[in-house]
């Protein structure tokens, strides 16, 4: 019974700390200490902020991937001939359809 309350208890605390993640890059904390290494710091992060900036306009402007780019052409092939829609009309000898009927 305690053996198994221990390993209950194990695997609930194994389950909480999977949680505790972090995705991304780290931010790292401005210094406590320092006039300089403040500014030094202050004036890296906007360098950072900018850099970003600037990629992100430069992939708004030409976009590298295939797939955010029109297609040259249909992905289906050419139309039937002489049929201006897909479904067109149906062939004389054809059924009618069954909820069109009169009653």
């Amino acid at each position: 019974m305690m053996r198994s309350r221990n390993l209950l208890i194990l695997a609930a605390a194994a389950l909480a700390l999977t949680a505790c993640g972090r995705y991304g890059a780290l931010k790292q904390p401005a210094p406590m200490f320092g006039a300089q290494a403040q500014a030094d710091y202050e004036a890296q992060q906007k360098a950072n902020a900018a850099a970003r900036a600037a990629k992100q306009a430069e992939k708004k402007q030409a976009p590298d991937d295939p797939s955010t780019q029109p297609l040259p052409q249909a992905p289906y092939g050419a139309g039937i001939q002489n049929r201006s829609t897909p479904f067109g009309s149906a062939p004389p000898s054809a059924l009618g359809n069954p909820g069109t009927a009169p009653n």
